[in-house]
């Protein structure tokens, strides 16, 4: 669609450290509603930013943390993830944990009918943990900005 990604901070080669970095703007910025991205299997290697998001209650109250759940690490090869087993279950563990709310699609037609103000809880970050099929685009690229380059672009868009 020809948009950029000044306003996105691309974690590849990172998995693991999006909610955390999520986090860090969520509360430096109270004001601006932080979307994380974030995959069930970069999500369980860093399964203590669950926790440490929902222990910060209302101070995340801004952020909407989103699992694309497709039971594997479909960007680096495809092998199952522990979320294959269908005993992980995302929305409970971030009730457990303090989130401010949760819930799970897994249909186009469910996710169309999201209303994206009702995922800003007042009582702290929100699960949105979204069930997908497995396998990606053939023409699935990688980004071709360097990291440092994506680093300082995200940080000029952070200071509007």
């Amino acid at each position: 669609r020809g948009e950029g990604h000044d306003s996105d901070f691309l974690c590849v080669g990172s998995m693991g450290h999006a909610s955390a970095i999520a986090h860090g703007v969520a509360l430096a910025q109270p004001d601006r509603r932080v979307w994380c991205l974030d995959g069930d299997g970069a999500s369980m290697m860093h399964l203590g930013n669950f926790a440490t998001g929902g222990s910060m209650g209302s101070d995340l109250s801004n952020l909407v943390h989103v699992v694309l759940n497709n039971h594997a690490h479909d960007s680096v090869g495809g092998q199952p993830t522990a979320a294959s087993s269908g005993r992980v279950d995302f929305c409970g563990l971030a009730d457990a944990v303090g989130y401010g709310a949760s819930s799970s699609v897994d249909s186009l037609a469910a996710i169309e009918s999201i209303d994206t103000a009702s995922l800003m809880n007042p009582n702290g970050p929100t699960l949105l943990e979204i069930k997908l099929k497995l396998g990606t685009r053939k023409d699935l690229g990688r980004p071709k900005t360097s990291t440092q380059d994506c680093k300082t672009n995200f940080a000029k868009f952070l200071q509007k």
